[in-house]
């Protein structure tokens, strides 16, 4: 390969000519995305879809920088789900601020690596700077000492919490450093949580070589929410059959409905009994942005650790998840090992800046700019109100539900989750596939994104409203769609 071809390839001028391209090209797909223009999603069978991915690994140049912009506009946009779309309702992931890809952009050609300071030194303090905001929405007053680290997603921010609950537990019952001697010497560790934990506790679970098994659920009251006394009779339980609890693990915004654990309760518990309390807030903490809804939260600051992800309610690009603890020093305890190579001994307040102490990552993307630029842009006050349309959208497609005789309501939605059935006169089991019939015959036809989800031996429908663009007029239409979906089908 001759040196021009190489130079070409790291040309300024082929990217600005590019990038012009494709911000053209992308500005066209969020407008026609927000407008609801076409279908929410161009359905393909993977099978057959994968047949169309099949080509041989290119020797040589097989598109020319024009083709592959045709390539994206042809072949990739428009078979992606359509993330701004006003009737995609499926999943908890935003549809993303679009300063915030812009933002994802720079973290990509700069590529700062922030294992330690000098490898992402802007990026370092952008990171430090988000995390003193979050901590200080948490608990301005109680929160001074905290601290933490951004992390990939929210189940690796869970399982760096119960890591540093771990170690912070052991070493107060004797064994000081678990990270280093293994858990062999310590047996009967569990993890008390919320029967509607995030099956990523249960992963972290295994992962640090507990099982599964080790994680016992506390149950919830009707409305998913965990029953205080619950936890009370659970944690006695445990104390009789000489189990260590390393944490109790709560909910703000479970996935299944979006509710809320009743966390000042949990949290005068937990305090009283020594207990580590960790809030998997990864969807919900975002309603500390609320005036109107950061009540719903109260208690939560009592925790020891709280995870919170951007790529829900802060409406950011997946993934950038916070991992906070209430004391900073806690931070360190998840991993504790030496990297010389990384690690020069320089004094304490130096060594303070390097995150690869905190965090599993090694190498680790510029996450904090997209935040950064989000609380900069619009503040707390612009962020805060998309939290609350997106919670009155929940509300008003609930009280449309319950007025409509044809629909069930699981419960009403606690934040922007709203779970429901279309009540066809078949029996049980009939009636439960049918919901997952109806779901999949909206998606595969483009007309709606949803998910289902399956409790206590029953499906519901469950939507997440998520955009701001979503209109009345659109949540009457998926009413409309489920019921003349559910009448060709039955």
């Amino acid at each position: 390969m001759s040196d021009k071809t190489i130079s070409n390839m790291f040309d300024p001028m082929q990217f600005q000519s590019m990038g012009h391209t494709l911000i053209d090209l992308l500005t066209d797909h969020l407008a026609n995305n927000l407008a609801g223009k076409d279908k929410v999603i161009q359905w393909q069978a993977p099978v057959l879809e994968d047949l169309n991915w099949r080509a041989p690994l290119p020797q040589t140049p097989s598109l020319s920088n024009e083709d592959f912009v045709q390539k994206l506009a042809q072949e990739i946009l428009p078979k992606s789900l359509a993330i701004h779309h006003p009737r995609n309702m499926g999943h908890q992931v935003a549809n993303p601020l679009p300063v915030a890809a812009l933002c994802d952009l720079v973290a990509s050609l700069t590529n700062q690596a922030m294992a330690v300071y000098e490898a992402g030194p802007s990026a370092t303090m952008l990171e430090r700077q988000v995390i003193r905001w979050l901590c200080e929405l948490i608990d301005k007053e109680n929160w001074q000492k905290a601290g933490g680290v951004l992390t990939s997603g929210g189940a690796q921010a869970n399982l760096t919490a119960l890591l540093a609950a771990r170690q912070i537990t052991l070493s107060r019952n004797g064994n000081s450093n678990v990270w280093k001697n293994g858990i062999s010497t310590t047996p009967n560790l569990c993890i008390l949580a919320s029967e509607h934990s995030h099956y990523s506790v249960s992963r972290a679970a295994g992962i640090m070589g507990l099982g599964t098994e080790a994680v016992i659920p506390v149950a919830c009251d009707e409305n998913g929410c965990m029953y205080p006394k619950a936890l009370e009779q659970t944690h006695q339980d445990c104390i009789k059959h000489q189990k260590i609890i390393i944490a109790v693990v709560a909910n703000a915004g479970c996935t299944a409905t979006g509710s809320i654990d009743p966390l000042l309760e949990i949290g005068r518990y937990c305090q009283a009994q020594k207990l580590w309390l960790h809030v998997d807030g990864a969807h919900g903490t975002s309603a500390l942005l609320s005036e109107n809804h950061r009540h719903q939260l109260e208690g939560i600051a009592l925790a020891d650790s709280v995870v919170w992800d951007g790529h829900k309610l802060l409406y950011m690009p997946a993934a950038v998840s916070a991992v906070l603890f209430k004391d900073e020093s806690h931070s360190y305890a998840a991993f504790s090992q030496d990297a010389s190579y990384l690690f020069q001994g320089h004094h304490h307040e130096d060594e303070a800046f390097n995150i690869s102490y905190r965090t599993l990552e090694c190498t680790k993307r510029m996450m904090a700019l997209k935040l950064w630029a989000a609380f900069s842009l619009y503040g707390k006050s612009g962020l805060g109100a998309l939290v609350d349309q997106a919670f009155a959208k929940a509300k008003l497609l609930a009280d449309k539900l319950k007025e409509n005789p044809n629909f069930a309501l699981l419960m009403a939605p606690q934040t922007n989750i709203v779970c429901f059935r279309y009540l066809a006169d078949l029996n049980t089991e009939k009636l439960n596939g049918h919901q997952a019939k109806v779901r999949k015959h909206l998606v595969e036809n483009g007309l709606f994104h949803i998910t289902q989800v399956t409790l206590n031996g029953t499906i519901w429908l469950r939507v997440t409203l998520m955009n701001p663009f979503t209109s009345e007029a659109d949540l009457d239409a998926l009413l409309e769609a489920v019921g003349s979906a559910s009448q060709k089908l039955i």
